[in-house]
């Protein structure tokens, strides 16, 4: 009885030191059209959960950071060219140990779509609230294209 007991203490023990080996190897990241992942450095965002945000032009970002940036210098933010570039948010949350979002730009030319996928890779077994707005730039639609959102589990 007690080798059963040790055998199966060691087999927990082994189970629960692969997952958080996993659970800590976990991260975000960005690919396809994406330009890059857009950091809001200590500005404190206050937008709903499930939001999708495009911010496309000047007024559009004087707007937005007017309305949903707290307690922070605003004017150190990361400057952005509209005429290349748009800022686009999609914040996802999810109930995990540890949380890996994977951020893609999908083009579709024949459909006239950009899809903004989001893949969730997580790693289960306790209930931690993990949020990310996953703010990235990418490129302005082209005239006549629109703009989706994704997200799906891996």
């Amino acid at each position: 009885m007690r080798y059963i007991l040790s055998l199966v203490a060691i087999m927990t023990v082994m189970l629960f030191s692969h997952c958080n080996k996993k659970c800590r190897n976990l991260a975000s990241d960005v690919s396809g059209g994406i330009v890059k992942a857009y950091d809001f450095g200590n500005c404190f965002l206050y937008t709903s959960l499930d939001s999708q945000v495009v911010v496309d032009n000047s007024s559009k970002w004087s707007a937005f950071k007017q309305k949903y940036l707290k307690y922070c210098d605003t004017n150190s933010l990361e400057s952005i060219d509209f005429s290349q570039h748009m800022l686009v948010g999609y914040k996802l949350k999810v109930y995990a140990c540890n949380v890996g979002f994977h951020r893609k730009l999908i083009v579709d030319d024949a459909a006239k779509t950009y899809t903004y996928l989001i893949q969730i890779e997580q790693c289960k077994g306790c209930n931690s609230e993990l949020a990310s707005p996953n703010w990235v730039l990418m490129p302005q639609l082209p005239a006549g294209y629109t703009l989706k959102f994704k997200s799906e589990n891996l």
